[in-house]
């Protein structure tokens, strides 16, 4: 049994912008199913301690940076039953806009000095476990907003527990300028090349790379391409002298939540020796978006922060002549406002056919996913992706590039093809897909075997977690 203290900065069901909160709301009740004892600690955001049970004690860790009591709230978390730390300070946290920011998607001025004392409090709990009556044996981290903590264990120059750091998208580095780093109450030892030190800024992944004893991302492929210059987003050369720790383990999926059989929140429950029951959530998605209602033209799908990362200024330009063949489009996301009002335009042009819904719901990406017939991840880089691997158990076969977590899950060739893929990311080989994947459609038999295959395949947690418990007792020995 280990004591795990796994840092985030969003957890679901309490939090959610992307598939960092799914994995932190899921694997460590994995973990705890597997008998070892794991708590998480958070940011207690505005609105969150409406959704965990009563506070059951609180610690004040003082005013270290002149902001407020950092103040930790003891609780659990009510659906699964987690202990779970809050970090409350209203100046900090108690945003009426996002975690990260603003009404206008600005990052807030301060996010260096909100996710620094996020991290101080970590690591004040990681080294003191008297203060809340526990000691962790192991500290996880989990990207740039934890990453601070592995800094501030260093500067204290004490001896401190092993430290692991996931990067879920190495992309988002949480780099600031120097001017900032007074506020940090870090010591200026650590700002090198060596160090925090990234291109003329600090950056909290970077604190938790170098610091870390071991580093994961989430796919084995991602981890290979992280050590190049085109996916390591300045951070490669770091990352290939800290090879030697680095682990790449794909994400999990909890199938009490995403499953077809499962599913209270689509219309009607299905599974493989029942996938004909999946046409009344397509008959039903369609009537929902008032989009023609015909099963037999192919309805793609795309659950996603609409951005050039995520290739969806591909899908822009080679959907129409797939639309001009009668199928379908209905699009769940945010980001980029340049893709979100051209998405909205290929609405206009084709409100019969396309359907686009700004934004997040947790509750019509369930529908959507059982709903539509193939699920579009063009991206141009992906650390893991977790809608496709949500669509694979829900017979939405996936149409993904060949990068990162999409070319460890989806397969077009073999005997347990589950989908569709291509390599390049450029208009022609994201077309050529959707036409393999059109004519595919229009072959019943063909069809229902990937959607057997894609089915049949398991990404629950169960098997995940023995990965990470190696690499935890691989720390511990």
């Amino acid at each position: 049994m280990m004591r795990i203290l796994f840092a985030a900065s969003e957890i679901y069901p309490l939090i959610k912008t992307g598939g960092l909160a799914d994995v932190a709301g899921a694997l460590p009740v994995a973990l705890r199913a597997k008998g070892h004892d794991v708590k998480l600690i958070m940011p207690a955001y505005k609105g969150i301690l409406e959704k965990v049970e009563p506070i059951h004690k609180k610690t004040n860790l003082g005013n270290p940076f002149r902001v407020g009591d950092l103040i930790l709230l003891e609780t659990r978390i009510i659906e699964n039953d987690t202990p779970i730390f809050l970090l409350q300070c209203q100046a900090l946290f108690e945003r009426d806009a996002g975690p990260y920011v603003d009404q206008d998607g600005i990052d807030y001025s301060d996010n260096h000095l909100r996710f620094g004392a996020f991290s101080w409090a970590i690591a004040m709990l990681a080294q003191h476990g008297h203060l809340i009556g526990w000691q962790a044996d192991i500290l996880h981290l989990n990207d740039w907003q934890t990453g601070f903590a592995a800094a501030y264990l260093k500067s204290w120059k004490m001896n401190h527990i092993p430290i692991i750091t996931t990067v879920h998208n190495l992309r988002y580095n949480g780099s600031f300028e120097m001017n900032k780093f007074p506020d940090m109450r870090l010591s200026g030892e650590l700002l090198s090349i060596h160090g925090l030190e990234f291109y003329g800024r600090f950056s909290g992944l970077k604190a938790g790379l170098v610091y870390a004893d071991a580093i994961t991302t989430v796919s084995p492929t991602y981890a290979k391409e992280i050590l190049t210059s085109d996916y390591g987003d300045g951070l490669d050369g770091t990352l290939r002298a800290m090879r030697y720790k680095l682990h790449g383990i794909l994400n999990g999926v909890d199938y009490e939540q995403w499953s077809p059989e499962k599913d209270k929140l689509i219309k009607q429950a299905y599974g493989v020796d029942s996938l004909e029951n999946k046409l009344t959530n397509k008959l039903a998605l369609l009537k929902e978006n008032n989009l023609s209602e015909d099963p037999s033209k192919l309805v793609f799908g795309v659950v996603s922060r609409l951005t050039e990362q995520k290739g969806l200024d591909l899908v822009l330009e080679a959907i129409p002549s797939l639309l001009q063949k009668g199928c379908r489009l209905i699009v769940l996301g945010s980001g980029d406002k340049a893709l979100e009002s051209a998405y909205l335009e290929l609405q206009q042009r084709y409100p019969e056919q396309v359907s686009i819904r700004i934004g997040y719901d947790e509750a019509y990406s369930h529908r959507l996913q059982a709903g539509v017939d193939a699920l579009l991840i063009p991206s141009r880089f992906e650390p893991c992706g977790l809608t496709q691997l949500y669509a694979l158990k829900y017979g939405t076969l996936p149409l993904v590039r060949k990068t990162g977590g999409l070319a460890d899950s989806v397969f077009e060739e073999g005997e347990h093809a589950n989908g569709f893929v291509f390599e390049h990311a450029n208009q022609a080989a994201l077309n050529d897909a959707l036409l393999r994947s059109l004519a595919c459609f229009e072959d019943i038999h063909a069809w229902r075997e990937k959607q057997r295959n894609a089915m049949a395949y398991d990404f629950s947690w169960e098997g995940t977690t023995e990965k990470w418990e190696q690499v935890y007792r691989g720390l511990l020995n």
